[in-house]
């Protein structure tokens, strides 16, 4: 793995942009720490080690402080059992539940992009956290993010042999499946209403579980008003657990929009803190000098265009952080 690592760093030294591979990095490592997919935290910690001396302290801050939000994560979870093994009002129903809380300066995550309404159980079972939570923490506020929330549900309705089958699922589908505890049949619209989930969400959710068989539809196939939609009484499948917890690609694509979005934005504000850095060490400079030097001092991060430095030179004049003089030169306004 050491070696495989060494091989990494080789290609990453070629990189020009490394703010955008900073980016999508920091992204697929929290999405590796939130679902517990990562083959090895040995190897996590000697890569961001790896990229630190390549690159500086500020380039692994983020990432060194997400691992630090998930120990501190285990041992909250720890307390947590204990304090309900003691309480009065006892477990979360029946529930094995866990908790991560994250540093919203520090995680790459996007919040939920649609309203939800989840089921009453796991209403109960967070709003119980919630409480414990705030008790040790006065004046944090957290935000949930359903669309990262993931769990299992045991189908007592259909088993392989003796073995009741385990389906693995988004909040958003156990929202939707449980709703089958209180009648065979759900329609479309009831679904809808109860969940409150936006239709770019709700149609891939069902069309995953119709996809796997899992549920049935009349009209067949369908995510629209009007259909109505029944357990698979006959699903079947090779293994006992089953994943129907798919990433939905206008998801992924909206993500990756957005991490274009932040990383132009990021480049803006890193491009004006050098020029005001430097003007403030020169005081006057020549606009082709700043223009040269801005260039010097973010190369090691990505390569800049000198339209968009001048572009940023433009916006700090116009803030009055810089003046024109006389000819070429510039003047730093304290």
């Amino acid at each position: 793995m050491e070696k495989l690592l060494n091989k990494v760093m080789t290609i990453f030294k070629y990189i020009e942009d490394k703010d955008v591979f900073q980016k999508f990095y920091s992204k697929m490592l929290a999405k590796r720490l939130v679902h517990g997919t990562s083959a090895s935290g040995d190897a996590e910690t000697s890569m961001i080690s790896k990229l630190k001396d390549a690159s500086g302290f500020e380039y692994t801050n983020k990432l060194q402080r997400m691992f630090q939000d998930m120990q501190t994560s285990k041992d909250l979870n720890k307390g947590y059992e204990e304090h309900q093994k003691n309480s009065l009002s006892g477990g979360d129903s029946g529930m094995d539940t866990s908790y991560q809380i994250l540093g919203a300066g520090f995680w790459p995550l996007q919040p939920p992009t649609t309203n939800f309404a989840p089921p009453i159980s796991l209403v109960k079972a967070y709003e119980r956290f919630t409480h414990f939570y705030n008790d040790k923490h006065g004046g944090r506020k957290l935000t949930w993010l359903w669309n990262l929330c993931k769990g299992e549900i045991r189908a007592n309705y259909v088993k392989m042999g003796k073995v009741a089958y385990t389906f693995q699922v988004s909040t958003y589908q156990m929202a939707i499946l449980l709703l089958f505890n209180d009648s065979d049949s759900v329609t479309y619209d009831e679904i809808a209403a109860t969940t409150i989930l936006a239709k770019e969400t709700l149609d891939p959710s069902i069309g995953i579980m119709l996809k796997a068989r899992v549920l049935t539809a009349v009209p067949e196939g369908k995510t629209e008003p009007g259909t109505t939609y029944s357990l698979n009484y006959s699903f079947k499948h090779k293994k006992t657990k089953v994943n129907l917890n798919i990433a939905i690609k206008a998801e992924q694509k909206q993500e990756a929009e957005e991490t274009h979005k932040t990383i132009e934005e990021d480049r803006k504000m890193l491009m004006q803190s050098a020029i005001v850095r430097i003007m403030k060490s020169r005081k006057t400079m020549k606009h082709t000098q700043l223009v040269s030097e801005t260039i010097s001092q973010i190369k090691s991060r990505f390569s800049p265009k000198v339209a968009d430095i001048k572009k940023c030179i433009d916006i700090l004049l116009e803030k009055e952080y810089l003046e024109r003089l006389e000819g070429d030169e510039l003047g730093y306004l304290a």
